[in-house]
């Protein structure tokens, strides 16, 4: 048998075309996740700006759209209490929340084709009275559609406060909260919206609000496509940035891992774009970890084996989180067989040998090696030797030893070449 075979799923040649609509919704559902079945703050905050938004003029619907399916994208470090609103004054005092439009801008404004949607994001938390933050922007100043995103915001956290209450008193209480924050105009738009036939009843329950997200997909983003490598290698390094936010010292790891699959691929000799599909599926391969408790992430210590099975079957739903986008069926299979064990004892399926993919198969021990090197909370990083020791002790049984083989002179030689490593203090 070929030591290295083309992949499975090999797809040299294939045109990807990547809906952004779809993506940014798979990722407000990252961004959302509970694991009680709430109303999605991001969801709503969505469909409601969206809809706004067509009433405003100079506010772009599907950017505007697209900016809530995302605005707190920033807050990697610090989420906002959304089950207790009424401690959001004390939380917008926190440097790490006052500062997260300023996170979120910068992170979305790298993707190509999302700039736009970075400056709604920056000036989200504005207010036209001046009070609002990180600048204290006034009026004018402030975007139409950065106006539609705060009014929006704002409503959902009226409706976590009060509950579900009754349509009438809902509107006074948004009348209220959002003068001095938007203009008479937008908060009019707003309301009018609010009161459309049936309109605000779907915003109280979390499949009706999923229906309205993906109704807005349909009618905004039908044909808004990334298709260049830059396009979509920069919308999923979104992903990256928000399943390496915790612990700290995961920060960075998912782009480490992504870098070395690609020279360890060029190395094995795969095409172009099975090289370009192993990349983007180890920066999706730990997406699954956000379901994990971060009481059990941050566990300064070796998890028992009940806590470890727990561990493995939540991070194997990565695949469920990729699903509803179209284009990346190869990549989610990849990055969601990442955890098998070449001689069938690792998980979600228990694959054996070469029915898991290369790319998995790469991603495995690329993941390792940058995991061994890197701090944890309940141990030091390891060097180099000793990371390439467990590797090669591990080949043949957890690991494909001829990918070990290829990767181990690749992590010699990148060694001094990779992004450091995050320090806790």
């Amino acid at each position: 048998m070929d030591p290295f075979p083309a992949s499975p799923l090999g797809s040299a040649g294939t045109e990807v075309h990547l809906n952004r609509g779809e993506v940014l919704a798979a990722l407000s559902r990252v961004l959302d996740y509970r694991p009680s079945p709430e109303v999605p703050h991001h969801g709503r905050v969505a469909a409601l700006a969206s809809r706004t938004a067509s009433r405003v003029p100079g506010a772009d619907p599907r950017d505007t759209f697209y900016a809530g399916l995302i605005h707190d994208i920033g807050l990697l470090d610090e989420q906002p209490d959304y089950s207790h609103p009424a401690n959001l004054v004390e939380q917008a005092n926190r440097p790490l929340m006052r500062s997260h439009p300023l996170t979120g801008a910068q992170l979305v404004g790298t993707v190509p084709g999302l700039y736009a949607v970075a400056e709604i994001i920056l000036n989200h938390h504005e207010w036209t009275n001046g009070h609002g933050y990180p600048r204290g922007k006034v009026g004018s100043e402030i975007s139409p559609a950065a106006q539609v995103l705060r009014f929006a915001d704002t409503c959902d956290f009226i409706l976590r406060e009060q509950g579900s209450p009754e349509l009438l008193p809902f509107l006074d209480a948004v009348r209220n909260r959002t003068a001095g924050q938007v203009s008479p105009p937008v908060a009019d738009a707003g309301t009018d919206v609010l009161g459309e036939s049936g309109f605000y009843a779907q915003l109280l329950t979390d499949e009706d609000v999923e229906s309205i997200v993906q109704s807005r997909i349909r009618r905004l983003a039908a044909d808004d496509f990334a298709t260049t490598e830059a396009e979509i290698t920069g919308l999923l390094e979104l992903f990256a940035h928000v399943t390496d936010a915790h612990p700290a010292d995961k920060i960075g790891h998912s782009r480490r891992v992504a870098n070395l699959t690609v020279i360890v691929a060029m190395a094995l000799g795969m095409s172009p774009q099975d090289t370009v599909n192993v990349k983007w599926a180890a920066l999706l391969h730990d997406l699954g970890t956000i379901t994990v408790p971060k009481s059990l992430i941050d566990e300064p210590r070796q998890l028992t084996a009940e806590e470890l099975t727990e561990v493995r079957r939540l991070t194997g739903c990565t695949h469920e989180f990729l699903a509803p986008m179209s284009g990346l069926e190869e990549v989610a299979a990849i990055a969601g067989s990442h955890s098998e064990a070449f001689d069938g004892s690792g998980y979600p399926q228990g694959l054996t040998g070469y029915e898991i993919p290369l790319g998995s198969r790469i991603i495995a021990v690329c993941d390792t090696y940058d995991a061994l090197t890197s701090r944890r909370p309940y141990r030091a990083a390891r060097d180099t030797s000793l990371a390439i020791d467990i590797l090669v002790r591990g080949s043949g049984s957890i690991f494909d030893p001829d990918v070990v083989a290829v990767a181990v002179p690749v992590f010699l030689i990148s060694q001094n070449s990779e992004e450091p490593r995050p320090t806790r203090v």
